[in-house]
C-alpha cells in the first residue's frame, strides 16, 4: 500500500440520482468532468456534475469529489481503504466509485472540510 497518495478535489459540485431498473440513460448524463452509471436488480444509479441534474430527478445534491491521482494496478492492496479509513474515523460519510485506471471518493459538501484535514493528518497530500 502506499504511504501517501495525491488526492486532487475536483472543482465541482456533484449529484447522485436514483433511477428506476430499465429507465433510459438520459441525454444530460455525459459532459464534463466525471459521469458513471451503475445498475443493480434493485436500481440504477447516475453519477454526474450536479448542474446537468434537472430539479424533476430524484438526486441528493451537494456531493464533492476527490479523485486518486496515482494509477495502480489491481492488485495493490490497500489503496482505496487508506483514503476511507481515515474518512471513517473522522466521521465522514462516503460514495465511493472507481474505474479501471483510479478512485472517486465524494463526500458530502458539509463534510469537506473535515474530509481534506482527516486526509492530510493521514499524510495523504491535498490538491485543486
Amino acid at each position: 500500500m502506499p504511504q501517501r497518495l495525491l488526492i486532487r478535489l475536483v472543482d465541482a459540485e456533484y449529484a447522485i440520482t436514483r433511477f428506476t431498473i430499465g429507465s433510459a440513460i438520459p441525454e444530460w448524463l455525459p459532459g464534463p468532468g466525471f459521469w458513471t452509471v451503475s445498475s443493480s436488480r434493485e436500481e440504477m444509479t447516475l453519477v454526474c456534475r450536479a448542474a446537468r441534474v434537472p430539479s424533476s430527478v430524484q438526486s441528493s445534491l451537494g456531493w464533492r469529489c476527490l479523485r486518486i491521482e496515482q494509477h495502480f494496478s489491481f492488485d495493490v492492496p490497500g489503496v482505496l481503504a487508506s483514503v476511507l479509513d481515515p474518512l471513517t474515523t473522522a466521521g465522514v460519510g462516503i460514495f465511493a466509485n472507481s474505474t479501471f485506471s483510479t478512485d472517486y471518493v465524494f463526500v458530502a459538501g458539509s463534510d469537506l472540510e473535515k474530509a481534506l484535514q482527516a486526509l492530510k493528518e493521514y499524510g495523504h497530500e491535498i490538491t485543486t
